[in-house]
């Protein structure tokens, strides 16, 4: 049997030094189906992830809806982007899945979302983009929306961060 550390645990564990890893076993509320047999436009709510130690952890934070390399400082002519939150969401989920790619991790080996976002009235719409990357019925990492004033380049309205967990090489 597994030892299995939650994530209460983990947060308290990790923050303590100790350098451990997340786990792969995701519970979640059941979804709403309409008569029609059809998914509603609700997602989860209430998700944890347990965490099994023998895991590394894979963070990637900063992803909007600009290219993936763009300057610093920001010059307008790669500042644009879609307008609507929805296109701005695919954006940041291509880039994500760009480099998630590359380093063989999967969706289904995120545990943890963190969104900045500039109007949180905008979570179902972003909740339902990202729905589509998740396997829906299986799959939704634990996640926290934030307000906040702004991002660091005008246009975009949606910033995400997320961490990972890859099985450890034997």
């Amino acid at each position: 049997m597994q030892d299995l550390l939650n994530r209460r645990d983990f947060l308290v564990t990790s923050s303590a030094g100790l350098t451990a890893a997340a786990g792969a076993t995701l519970f979640s509320f059941p979804l709403s189906i309409n008569a029609q047999g059809n998914r509603s436009a609700q997602v989860p709510r209430g998700t944890y992830v347990r965490a099994d130690a023998d895991m590394d952890l894979f963070f990637l934070s900063g992803t909007t809806a600009l290219d993936l390399y763009h300057l610093h400082p920001h010059v307008p002519y790669e500042m644009t982007v879609p307008e609507d939150i929805r296109g701005q969401t695919h954006m940041c989920m291509r880039n994500f899945k760009e480099i998630l790619d590359d380093q063989s991790v999967t969706w289904r080996d995120v545990v943890k979302i963190n969104r900045f976002q500039t109007d949180l009235s905008e979570s179902n719409a972003i909740e339902e983009v990202m729905a589509e990357y998740f396997d829906f019925w299986d799959w939704w990492p634990a996640m926290t929306a934030m307000k906040i004033r702004n991002l660091s380049s005008v246009p975009t309205r949606l910033e995400m961060e997320l961490i990972a967990v890859i099985p450890r090489e034997a």
